[in-house]
């Protein structure tokens, strides 16, 4: 009988995990992205960015640092110009999101920050297969998120910068590369 309740316990917590694991982020009503690993493509990257994300009145910059690696997952820090840390964000390998906020921005929202980072960064096939109810297209320099004929958010592909536009939760990120 012990047996049988171990191996149920188990099965539940591997459940629990795998579903946590596989929780989406609403981009839209019903629609959105699971927060993936990267891309084998994207092994090994690593990135400091300057964001300018306006959202209604409010505009803030911010200094990001991405780190993507295949063993360690995705660690990604914000923070103020000035340095004062505002979030981290963590993501093991096939682990779930873990955030810690620093200050109280409330226009950041870490997951918000990885949706966006991983609309503009990820290949068009691996987020098309992380999408739910959701389609992304690719045409020259920018990329459409629908969802059905409704456009949810745009990326434009610049010189020197990257700018996304969300029209469903009504901000926009201008990403330009630090290194």
């Amino acid at each position: 009988m012990r047996y049988v309740i171990v191996i149920c316990s188990l099965l539940l917590v591997s459940c629990a995990s795998e579903y946590a694991v596989k929780t989406g982020l609403d981009l839209a009503p019903n629609a959105g992205i699971y927060l993936s690993d990267p891309p084998v493509s994207l092994d090994l990257d690593n990135w400091q960015q300057v964001l300018q994300v306006t959202h209604d009145a409010e505009q803030h910059t911010l200094l990001a640092q991405l780190n993507l690696s295949s063993e360690t997952g995705i660690n990604l820090v914000v923070m103020t110009v000035q340095g004062m840390p505002i979030f981290q964000l963590e993501k093991a390998p096939l682990g779930a999101v873990k955030s810690e906020k620093m200050l109280p921005i409330s226009a950041v929202d870490p997951r918000y920050i990885l949706a966006d980072i991983m609309l503009v960064h990820w290949p068009i096939d691996v987020l098309n297969s992380q999408l739910y109810g959701l389609v992304i297209d690719e045409q020259g320099a920018t990329r459409r998120l629908y969802q059905g004929k409704r456009l949810i958010s745009e990326i434009q592909f610049l010189d020197s910068q990257t700018k996304l536009v969300n029209y469903e939760r009504d901000y926009s990120i201008i990403f330009q590369r630090v290194n």
